[in-house]
């Protein structure tokens, strides 16, 4: 009898301890699994306030960049508009395409002038935009020929000019007619490669031709045959994996004088440029590069130590200058990883002195 009281209680005593170990497990479970849960929350928190923090910090860097930047503009137009003694390396450099880059503070602002005066002037294709006489653009498919004073309907000058750059560049010399057709008043396509608004009705995004002076060089990319291809062949380069056209180094689109013509700057203007000015002075591109890298060139008269004489020194008086009221302004400023560029399209020497032109932020 006392045998069996005492196995009773065993059994009991076992059935009490694995009561007590099972509910001790179910603790131990839960407790592990509320450490995880905020551990879990913990870390979430932490990174959404480094996302956070990470986000401000971009944010007023990203600002104080586009100051940097703003201020590089500021600095290099009043640089460009004041004959500063100290300053006037500096000016030179940059007017030579070199760059600049200035320190400040935490962050850098880096500049480089681009002159718009040594580029074609894609407006002046046409001798008048607003003229109801029969366009550049019908003259031109009767052949390019050589304006001559007082011949009002005479083709422009720098069609024959812009079709001979082309060739050198390698880019197709019949894209002129479609630069042509974008500006003038007419429906007629000019040449092989003209197109006028019938053509870009047909386009998958239809538009019509500007028919107007053009306003901003990126309307290149609305032109027929000028695609990335061409526009790099042009000098132009990629801004945010975009070929941005008024990158380019040999197109500009600014407005004309009243009654007046557009002549390049020959202390700016590129070697293949220069070259294409005239069929006499081709030869001596290379060499007027070799001179204005000595010195500016004061006088075209200067030309002439070079052997350019004759009907190649009377084209570079009728087509060339020797300084510019345009100029592009590349600005770039950096603070941290946050780097932003402004490009501002500047008049200078002008009666709207300082006059901003365009204005745009990458």
């Amino acid at each position: 009898m006392a045998r069996g009281t005492t196995r009773q209680a065993a059994s009991h005593s076992r059935r009490g301890f694995h009561a007590a170990a099972d509910e001790s497990g179910m603790a131990l479970v839960l407790t592990l699994l509320i450490v995880t849960l905020v551990a879990v929350v913990v870390l979430e928190l932490n990174y959404l306030m480094r996302v956070e923090v990470h986000a401000s910090t971009n944010f007023r860097d990203g600002i104080r960049s586009y100051y940097l930047a703003k201020s590089g503009i500021t600095v290099v137009k009043e640089l460009l508009s004041r004959n500063v003694q100290e300053f006037e390396e500096l000016k030179n450099t940059l007017l030579a395409g070199g760059t600049h880059t200035l320190s400040i503070g935490e962050g850098s602002a880096t500049v480089r002038v681009i002159d718009e005066g040594g580029k074609i002037n894609v407006n002046a294709l046409i001798s008048d935009i607003s003229s109801t006489q029969p366009a550049a653009g019908a003259l031109l498919r009767q052949g390019p020929q050589r304006s001559q004073p007082g011949d009002a309907q005479a083709v422009s000058p720098w069609i024959q000019i812009t079709e001979d750059l082309f060739q050198r560049l390698g880019i197709d010399p019949t894209l002129v007619g479609g630069l042509i057709d974008w500006i003038d008043l007419d429906d007629v396509p000019t040449g092989a490669g003209g197109a006028e608004s019938n053509y870009y009705r047909g386009l998958e995004k239809p538009y019509k031709a500007r028919n107007a002076a053009m306003e901003t060089i990126a309307e290149l990319r609305l032109i027929r045959g000028f695609t990335d291809e061409a526009l790099m062949k042009l000098g132009a380069r990629r801004v945010g994996g975009i070929v941005d056209p008024a990158t380019n180094l040999y197109l500009t689109s600014l407005p004309l004088p009243q009654g007046g013509s557009w002549r390049i700057n020959l202390n700016t203007a590129p070697p293949a440029l220069l070259a294409s000015l005239t069929r006499e002075v081709g030869q001596f591109a290379d060499a007027i590069v070799q001179l204005r890298k000595q010195h500016r060139i004061e006088k075209i008269s200067d030309l002439q130590q070079l052997g350019i004489s004759g009907q190649a020194l009377e084209d570079f008086q009728n087509l060339g200058t020797l300084t510019s009221q345009y100029y592009a302004i590349e600005a770039r400023g950096s603070v941290g990883d946050m780097v932003k560029q402004i490009t501002s399209l500047i008049q200078i020497g002008s009666d709207q002195a300082n006059q901003i032109l365009s204005w745009r932020v990458y």
